[in-house]
């Protein structure tokens, strides 16, 4: 079937293809006018080229999303509050995964400016702010999650507050002896290490002994390197928690009989395994970034979320 053109609703309501396009973009147009015009699109069902639209109106209605993991429930959880938001707003949302890519990241900001999108959620490292910086100076407001970066607006958490939260219920559980595994070169973790160590000198304990890994496959050798000197290991990141959990059960050990581990972000079945977290409300926070794209602020705004710790076991109880 031939799909209806403007063409065909001028024809229709009997008006140029100009004063279509003006009705159909807001523009001024007697109010009988607008109403033939609207009752042929619908007759017609005339779906108007969003492409062109966006031509016309400098910036297209489209939502950009630039995610670093897409395998990460943390991700999953933030897609959804922004996708909920963009929906109510009549916003597509345009996606794209860079899997921890520095290349791939700058590539698809550029990819999201080139199509003009009406805002931009930025997942990606520091890499990216200047290029977010100048989107946002031409009138494309730019949120980046997860961190905060200058001129830009950002959602994120406070991350020394997250260490803290750790290093309390660490010794709360009896626990003196912290390893901690984190990932390279990322700035919440490395705020995450800062509260964990305050919180653990204020209670008179060691400061704890971190091993920093590039990927999954480094994990198990870096576990290998705290046991025996540890009696709790800490992950400070989510995308680890599956790899170091695994590399102490395949040792036989027991959380929290022989080892206390707590790690970063809530998964579903970190429940079912009794893992203690420290939680991040992911899903508000996608809502919060997508809800300023929508309501435009002059001027950069910086949102905060608290992070909540979830006991479960795998550390011992805390004392009362």
């Amino acid at each position: 079937m031939k799909r209806v053109t403007i063409g065909d609703v001028a024809a229709h309501a009997g008006v140029s293809t100009a004063t279509v396009s003006r009705v159909l973009n807001g523009g001024l147009v007697a109010e009988s006018t607008a109403a033939r015009v609207w009752e042929a699109a619908e007759t017609l069902g005339y779906s108007p080229n969003a492409l062109t639209r966006s031509i016309f109106a400098g910036r297209a209605s489209t939502i950009g999303v630039v995610i670093r993991d897409l395998s990460s429930p943390f991700y999953l959880d933030l897609i959804r509050g922004i996708d909920e938001v963009a929906t109510a707003a009549d916003s597509p949302v345009l996606l794209a995964n860079t899997n921890r890519g520095a290349d791939r990241e700058a590539a698809q900001v550029r990819a999201m400016d080139q199509q003009r999108v009406r805002g931009l959620v930025i997942t990606a490292g520091e890499t990216t702010d200047d290029h977010a910086r100048r989107m946002a100076k031409n009138g494309t407001p730019c949120v980046v999650v997860a961190r905060t970066a200058a001129g830009l607006h950002s959602v994120s958490l406070d991350d020394v507050a997250a260490g803290r939260l750790m290093a309390g219920h660490l010794a709360g559980c009896g626990r003196s002896r912290v390893g901690v595994i984190s990932g390279r070169d990322r700035s919440t973790q490395v705020k995450r290490a800062e509260g964990l160590r305050s919180r653990l000198a204020e209670h008179g304990l060691p400061q704890p002994e971190e091993v920093q890994v590039g990927d999954e496959a480094e994990v198990d050798e870096a576990v290998a390197a705290l046991l025996g000197r540890a009696d709790a290991i800490v992950c400070t990141t989510g995308r680890l928690t599956v790899a170091v959990h695994a590399a102490l059960t395949a040792r036989g050990l027991r959380m929290p009989d022989d080892i206390g581990f707590l790690t970063m972000d809530d998964f579903p079945w970190a429940s079912a395994l009794g893992i203690t977290v420290v939680a991040q409300p992911s899903y508000e926070m996608g809502r919060r970034a997508a809800e300023i794209i929508v309501e435009e602020p002059g001027s950069p705004v910086e949102v905060v979320f608290e992070p909540t710790l979830i006991a479960r076991g795998s550390c011992g109880h805390a004392s009362a």
